[in-house]
């Protein structure tokens, strides 16, 4: 039997030692996917993003418990007439808890282009799940989209399209990721544009001066006749402009200083007796930031004045007095400080406002919005946590003000 099976056995030995590669071949690597097997071009992108949970409780009712701009009325005996909505129970508590911040993005770059100079070519897209407007469901956030635009550099020179941050008031508090104050003492938002960006060095620092034209009612456009928004409707587009001047310290520290403005118009084609259906919209504002000690404190914030600012996140929200027929004036901005108390702790504290001219408004409008808060972040590695407080108040034309102690927490994995 034995002579037999090494009789048998020979074939097969030999069958692979002739597929086994000889010493001086070296087999073929595995190649894996490549960029051509992911993009169509030369272009290369990167995946970023972070999944993230936040719960937050309120001790009286405020608009909303996770996008708030504003305390509701506690006014215990309100006059007739009152919209719904605006009156709520003393000290009527919420809870809310919401992974819609949950954020994913691309950024995008491919080789100089050629002609027009060779300029670089990259570009960006953001979502998230941040369903507002789309239904009550937290099991079902729908996908928004955040960031989506293309953008051109040459030496000092860069040209961006799509959808990005207003150029006005580029600072934001610490607080509150689901609406970062807005209505509250905070201004701009994200919408299409066109926007030259210049940066020119000058001393330690650089002159950024940027210039564009954006898409008016992206945020706060109401509907005209026939179902053309109020913003397109006025046949122009809103014109934003900032001019900054930004550097660092030899210690680190961070800086900057702008002033910056926007003008656009509305157009209703509803009609009405006694007032105009035209509505300007404009902003002047300033922001700032300045290093106190190294890297480790700084004072940053913003002041604005204005009318008519809904579309872009003022006047408590509310643009045009409905009864009178007029833009309602509004002024405002937040000051807040940090303080990197440890490698691992950043510490905040800051005050925001929003103030409508009272002789603007109409009766049950919000007057006022007063907001101080604090705030802690704590960074290990890609986990971060956050906890904070605000001390929310919101006076109202003709009714009692409300008053509200929010607490939000949040956990995050960044990637």
């Amino acid at each position: 039997m034995k002579p037999k099976q090494s009789y048998l056995l020979c074939p097969l030995a030999l069958a692979l030692l002739a597929a086994r590669p000889s010493a001086q071949e070296d087999p073929e690597p595995d190649q894996g996917i490549t960029w051509a097997d992911l993009v169509s071009s030369k272009s290369t992108f990167q995946i970023y993003g972070f999944l993230r949970l936040d719960a937050m409780y309120n001790d009286s009712r405020m608009n909303d418990p996770q996008i708030p701009f504003a305390v509701l009325s506690e006014d215990p005996a309100p006059p007739p007439g009152v919209p719904a909505g605006v009156v709520a129970e003393k000290n009527d508590d919420e809870f809310a808890m919401s992974a819609r911040l949950t954020r994913l993005g691309l950024r995008l770059a491919c080789p100089p282009v050629e002609g027009f100079g060779k300029p670089d070519l990259d570009g960006r897209l953001e979502i998230d799940f941040y369903n507002i407007g789309l239904g009550d469901s937290d099991s079902r956030s729908a996908v928004r989209m955040r960031l989506a635009y293309l953008r051109l550099s040459w030496e000092s020179w860069s040209l961006l399209a799509g959808q990005d941050w207003d150029v006005i008031s580029p600072l934001y508090p610490i607080v509150n990721n689901d609406l970062v104050m807005w209505g509250a003492g905070n201004l701009g938002d994200r919408r299409p544009q066109v926007t030259v960006r210049n940066a020119t060095g000058i001393g330690s620092g650089e002159l950024v001066t940027q210039v564009g034209a954006a898409l008016t009612g992206a945020v706060g456009g109401s509907t005209a006749f026939g179902g053309l928004r109020s913003g397109e409707n006025s046949g122009r587009p809103m014109l934003h402009a900032r001019v900054g001047y930004h550097g660092e310290t030899d210690s680190g520290g961070k800086y900057q200083l702008g002033v910056w403005a926007h003008d656009s118009e509305e157009e209703f084609d509803a009609l009405s007796a006694g007032f105009d259906q035209t509505y300007d919209s404009h902003s002047l504002g300033i922001d700032a930031q300045v290093p106190l000690y190294r890297d480790r404190a700084w004072l940053k914030g913003e002041y604005f004045t204005g009318e008519n600012l809904r579309d872009v996140r003022g006047g408590i929200l509310q643009g045009v007095n409905s009864t009178t027929g007029e833009e309602i004036e509004s002024r405002g901005g937040f000051l807040e400080l940090g303080f990197k108390a440890t490698e691992a702790c950043t510490l905040y504290a800051g005050y925001s406002h929003d103030n409508p001219e009272n002789s603007d408004l109409d009766l049950f409008q919000r007057s006022d919005n007063r907001v101080p808060y604090t705030a802690a972040r704590w960074r290990y590695g890609d986990l971060r946590f956050g906890v904070e407080y605000l001390n929310w108040e919101t006076d109202y034309v003709g009714l009692d003000d409300g008053k509200a102690h929010r607490v939000v927490g949040w956990i995050a994995y960044y990637f």
